[in-house]
């Protein structure tokens, strides 16, 4: 076989993996340049090497990984593009760096703060900082709900993939988020009655959002709940 084609065959994987990066993003409204789909591939490849060993998340394919849980993360970019740029994201409860790293790659966010208590999984986080100093990633490895030193009302929005339940994740944003700021939780296909459209059930903030949205395959329809902070003139 010609050194060409041993070439082909070793970008193969690469050009597989980007391409179903800009297909899944695109179904949700979001177009990855190639600076992006390169980053996005860096972090995938840190992913699949780390969970191979410390099984960070329960997907190991890389067609897996990608389908629910980078493109999955994407689902918010659209809505951190609406409070504008160079934006400073929170992600509580982070775990493997999703939905955080590939939404500061996507969203290109000025920082993202990654708040996580295990401390593999923090290693893995800050594994993924040294390798990709440019996404602005800052790691801390502590339970959400410890984080009372951080800048009052110092974040743009905070994001959170079902890690903490909506009381414990109201509380963290009601001291976090500056006014007009977003509270996006990450749900499944049918959030709890709590979190329907129109509530209005926490101090502090307005009527929740829920934003449906598709991911590749069969029954793969999930929603995100968007709540904002209020805003005080």
């Amino acid at each position: 076989m010609s050194p060409e084609s041993f070439a082909v065959m070793a970008r193969e994987p690469a050009v597989a993996t980007e391409e179903r990066l800009r297909t899944g993003a695109s179904a949700l409204g979001v177009e990855l340049d190639p600076p992006r789909l390169a980053a996005l591939t860096t972090f995938l490849d840190l992913l699949v090497s780390w969970n191979s060993r410390l099984n960070l998340v329960g997907e190991h394919e890389r067609s897996a990984l990608v389908d629910r849980h980078l493109v999955d993360s994407l689902a918010a970019v659209p809505l951190l593009a609406g409070l504008g740029a160079k934006l400073r994201v929170a992600d509580i409860g982070s775990g493997a760096g999703l939905p955080g790293i590939p939404l500061a790659i996507a969203a290109g966010t000025r920082e993202m703060v990654l708040i996580e208590p295990r401390r593999k999984r923090a290693s893995f986080l800050r594994a993924v900082r040294r390798a990709q100093p440019e996404l602005g990633l800052t790691v801390i490895e502590r339970r959400g709900e410890e984080l009372s030193d951080l800048e009052p009302a110092g974040f743009d929005a905070i994001v959170s993939r079902a890690a903490l339940t909506d009381e414990a994740l109201l509380g963290v944003a009601r001291e976090l988020l500056r006014d007009g700021g977003l509270l996006i939780a990450y749900r499944g296909a049918s959030p709890s009655p709590g979190e329907a459209p129109g509530s209005s059930n926490a101090s502090g903030f307005g009527p929740s959002q829920v934003h449906r949205y598709l991911l590749p395959g069969p029954g793969r329809s999930f929603a995100l709940v968007v709540r904002e902070r209020a805003r005080f003139t």
